[in-house]
C-alpha cells in the first residue's frame, strides 16, 4: 500500500452509509497508528464457464468455450488500492480488460458494500458503460450511497435477500479540527494565517468549523447531491424522488425502480446468457440492416468489433426504417437532379434550334431581297404554244398554216 495514496482515498466528500464510515473509522485508526498491519486477501475476480448453468445438456452454439467474468465490490469504495482491498481504478481497468476477451460473454459484478469516496465512483462507472458486453450487478448484503450509484450504470439489477439494503443516495463530508484560533486549558496556542490577498483560502472550511455549513454545501455537497440524483434517473427511470432523500431500504421495497427483481446467483447467471443470446442473435441478423450495413461509420458505432451490440432488435429496426426513408429520400432528390439536368439540355438545345431557325429565314429574306432587284429576262415555257408559229416568207406557207390551225 502507498501511503500517499492512501491518504488521497481518504479526503473530500463521501457517499457511505453511516454504518460502513462507523465501522470503517476504527480500521483507518488501527492503520494509522500502525497496530494493525495484516489484512485478509480480498476475493479475487474468477471466471466461470458458461455451459456448467445450462440445464438438460443443450448448450447453445459457441457458447461450449465460454465464460462470464465475476468480479466482486465489497467494502468500502475507494478510488485507489487500500489494505489489500483493489480499488475502484483498478476493479475498471479489469472490467475492460476481461471485457476485450472473445472468451467471455458477460459480467457480473457480486456487490457488498455501503459505498465510500466520492470519488470512487467515475472510473467505475466509466468503465460499466464502456463495457460492450451485458454486465448484471448482484447485491449480496448493501448496495448503499456510492455504491448504487456505480452499479446503477448495469444492464440489470438483482439483489439475492428481500432484507437487503439499498438506497443511502446522498453526499456527504465530515470535518474536523481546530477553529482558526484555538487555546487549549495549558495555554498551548494554535492558529491559521493567511495572506491578504487569500481571503478565500479554505473559507467553506474555516466557516464549517465555526458552524456555518451553508458554503460547503453549496459549493461542494449540493452539486454532487444534484448530479447524483440526475445519474440515477437516467440509469433507473423507475425510480421515485422520495428514494433520492437518502433513506435506505429493503430490497424487497424497492423492486422495479431501485433493482430490477430479487433471485439467486443463478438467476444473475441466467440473465447475463440471455443477454449475451440476444446480443448473438441480434449479430446473426446483422445481414439484414442493409441500409446500416452500407454506412461504414455508423455500422461502427452500433456494432462492436465482434459484431455484437447492445442495442434491442426494435431499436435496430428503428435505425434501419430511418436509414430506408433517408435513403428513399436521397433516391428521389436524386431523379429531380437527373430530370432538371435533362430539362436544362433540352432547353438548350431548343434555343439552339430558335437560333438556326432566325438563322435560315434571315438568309432567306436577304435572298429574296437580292432577286427582286437582279434584271433578269423570264423564261419561256418550253410548252408554250408560241413556239408552233414562225414567220410564213410565201403567200403559200401561210395558206398552209391557217389551214394546219383551223384542222385543230
Amino acid at each position: 500500500m502507498v501511503f500517499s495514496k492512501f491518504v488521497q482515498n481518504l479526503r473530500g466528500p463521501w457517499m457511505i452509509h453511516p454504518e460502513q464510515a462507523a465501522v470503517m473509522l476504527p480500521v483507518l485508526k488501527g492503520v494509522l497508528e500502525g497496530y494493525i498491519t495484516e489484512f485478509d486477501k480480498p476475493k479475487s475476480a474468477v471466471r466461470i464457464s458458461c455451459s456448467d448453468f445450462y440445464t438438460g445438456g443443450t448448450v447453445p452454439s459457441g457458447m461450449e468455450s465460454k465464460s462470464i467474468y465475476v468480479t466482486y465490490l465489497e467494502g468500502t469504495m475507494l478510488k485507489y488500492d487500500y489494505c489489500g482491498e483493489p480499488g475502484t481504478r483498478r476493479i475498471a481497468d479489469e472490467l475492460l480488460k476481461a471485457d476485450r476477451d472473445n472468451d467471455i460473454v458477460g459480467h457480473i459484478i457480486v456487490a457488498d458494500s455501503g459505498g465510500g469516496n466520492a470519488d470512487s465512483v467515475p472510473d467505475l462507472a466509466d468503465a460499466i458503460r464502456q463495457l460492450e458486453k451485458p454486465v448484471v450487478a448482484y447485491i449480496d448484503g448493501m448496495a448503499a450511497s456510492a455504491c448504487i450509484y456505480a452499479i446503477s450504470y448495469t444492464d440489470r439489477i438483482i439483489a439475492h435477500q428481500p432484507t437487503d439494503m439499498v438506497g443511502c443516495i446522498g453526499t456527504m463530508i465530515e470535518i474536523s479540527g481546530y477553529s482558526k484560533y484555538h487555546k487549549s486549558q495549558d495555554g498551548y496556542i494554535r492558529c491559521r494565517i493567511y495572506a491578504d490577498a487569500s481571503s478565500e483560502k479554505n473559507a467553506d472550511y474555516e466557516a464549517a468549523l465555526e458552524g456555518n455549513a451553508q458554503i460547503i454545501k453549496e459549493e461542494m455537497l449540493n452539486p454532487l447531491a444534484e448530479k447524483f440524483i440526475a445519474d440515477m434517473k437516467a440509469n433507473r427511470p423507475g425510480v421515485q424522488d422520495s428514494q433520492l432523500t437518502g433513506r435506505t431500504y429493503f430490497a424487497r421495497d424497492v423492486t422495479g425502480s431501485l433493482i430490477d427483481s430479487i433471485g439467486t446467483f443463478n438467476d444473475a447467471v441466467k440473465t447475463v446468457l440471455d443477454l449475451a443470446s440476444e446480443q448473438t442473435k441480434t449479430s446473426t441478423d446483422m445481414a439484414k440492416y442493409k441500409n446500416l450495413e452500407n454506412i461504414p461509420s455508423l455500422k461502427g458505432q452500433v456494432y462492436g468489433e465482434d459484431g455484437s451490440t447492445t442495442l434491442q432488435e426494435c431499436q435496430l429496426q428503428d435505425i434501419e426504417a430511418a436509414l430506408e426513408t433517408g435513403s428513399a429520400a436521397s433516391g428521389m432528390n436524386a431523379t429531380v437532379e437527373e430530370l432538371n439536368s435533362r430539362i436544362s439540355g433540352l432547353e438548350g438545345t431548343i434555343a439552339e434550334r430558335d437560333a438556326r431557325i432566325a438563322e435560315l429565314e434571315a438568309s432567306l429574306a436577304a435572298a429574296i431581297e437580292k432577286s427582286d432587284g437582279d434584271d433578269v429576262a423570264p423564261k419561256k415555257d418550253p410548252t408554250s404554244a408560241e413556239d408552233d408559229y414562225k414567220p410564213a416568207k410565201t403567200f403559200d406557207e401561210a395558206m398552209d398554216a391557217c389551214r394546219a390551225f383551223l384542222s385543230k
